[in-house]
């Protein structure tokens, strides 16, 4: 166990750091799922390479995260942090470059397309650091009993970037141009990484979690039967958070009948509607519901599903609006109990592996499900990928409610002295 494992002398500080680094992240992806589409559609690159830009980087993210959080648990939790922070910023600022090339028709849209691409791969391979060792961070220096509460405080972050960057760039697109949130991201990148070097206090790592940190054990971590259920939830709850939120800037242009502008604009407004939605499930809801891991799951895929319904059928924007809150409110649920409850199911010196292998499935819908989401919405209908989420969702609240190895304890009150956001 670490040295400041369970201390109350960790500073709510350390963890307001984090909280302001992992919402910078959120702050940059959700930019990019409103500002890509119109990109795309300007620079006559095809609707499919939007989800294939995602796609790829996924796949990296998969591979990656894995081994960035068995490796946080020999070198230190704070040097994965700033080095993904890092990779992020570079990442973002030759996207935004690229971009800026592109909108001047210097590129055919191929070339335009593989340069994203390879921009946005950079922060799936190095990039996929920051969040496997933040919730490794969080797991080193909180009891069992908090700790799902605790790592969803933290990872709410993610939420709180996702709903202040579709706001932001809603303003920097109408006042500046549609490039003006990806530069605001780089910044706020280099800022995110230069606090975490100077500012993060590091914790020490124990002596077993160094020696059990060889990559094939990450691997048979997830083979580990009380492990691999939660794995296979969060991967399918993946896969319905790719086809949703890669489709729905689309979905918005086309059922509103907007400009592909006018679309992002709507969109973000929406995306930022859902992401104040899932804050509230995870700090106002998740501390005073003390349901289990299990529960959180099978909450968050009833609300989310009928969020996914909505959305098939809804026609207007304030309908569409009200869909995307109901989706964030069950991902704000659904999320926290699967993170907590793989996190509760190994032991202390397990919990950057953990972490990593969490991380993996969370971005591993982003490997397949963005191109059959693409199919269904070309060649089906703009409603087919939504009603098929919403199946799914609802098949997983069944397997939570019958899964036998879907288990866990209420999480009890935090005592005064243990640290939170």
């Amino acid at each position: 166990m670490a040295e400041n494992s369970h201390s109350p002398h960790v500073p709510k500080q350390t963890y307001r750091l984090l909280f302001a680094c992992l919402a910078i992240v959120g702050i940059g992806n959700s930019m990019l799922f409103a500002v890509l589409p119109p990109i795309a559609r300007e620079t006559g690159m095809p609707d499919w390479s939007v989800s294939a830009i995602f796609t790829l980087s996924a796949v990296l993210w998969v591979l990656t995260s894995p081994v960035w959080g068995r490796l946080s648990d020999s070198k230190g939790r704070k040097p994965m942090i700033v080095m993904g922070l890092s990779a992020y910023a570079l990442s973002t600022g030759s996207f935004t470059l690229i971009a800026a090339i592109g909108l001047m028709d210097h590129f055919h849209w191929l070339t335009l397309f593989l340069s994203l691409a390879a921009a946005r791969l950079i922060f799936g391979a190095f990039g996929s650091a920051t969040n496997p060792a933040a919730q490794a961070y969080v797991a080193d220096t909180t009891t069992p009993e908090i700790r799902t509460r605790e790592i969803a405080a933290v990872t709410s972050a993610f939420a709180f970037g996702s709903a202040a960057g579709p706001a932001l760039a809603a303003g920097m697109i109408a006042n500046m141009g549609l490039l003006a949130p990806l530069f605001a991201t780089t910044t706020l990148a280099i800022i995110g990484a230069l606090s975490a070097r100077f500012f993060l206090p590091s914790i020490d790592i124990t002596p077993s979690a160094k020696r059990s940190a060889a990559p094939s054990s990450v691997w048979r971590l997830a083979l580990n039967p009380s492990v691999r259920p939660w794995l296979m939830f969060g991967v399918a709850l993946s896969a319905v958070t790719a086809v949703m939120f890669q489709q729905v800037s689309f979905y918005f242009i086309d059922r509103l009948g907007v400009t592909p502008r006018e679309g992002a604009t709507l969109t973000a407004v929406a995306l930022a509607l859902g992401a104040m939605a899932q804050i509230i499930a995870q700090l106002v809801l998740i501390p005073r519901l003390s349901l289990s891991p299990r529960g959180l799951i099978v909450w968050g895929c009833i609300v989310t599903g009928s969020g996914a319904a909505l959305t098939a059928f809804g026609d207007s924007f304030g309908t569409l609006s009200v869909a995307q809150a109901l989706v964030g409110l069950g991902f704000g649920l659904a999320r926290p109990g699967f993170t907590g409850g793989a996190s509760l199911a190994v032991s202390q010196d397990d919990q950057g592996s953990v972490a990593g292998l969490v991380v993996a499935a969370n971005g591993a819908g982003f490997v397949v499900a963005p191109i059959f989401g693409a199919g269904l919405y070309a060649l089906v209908s703009h409603q087919a990928p939504f009603v098929l989420c919403a199946l799914v969702l609802f098949l997983l609240a069944v397997y939570g409610l019958t899964s036998k190895h879907l288990v866990g304890a209420p999480m009890e009150e935090s005592p005064p002295d243990q640290p939170g956001v």
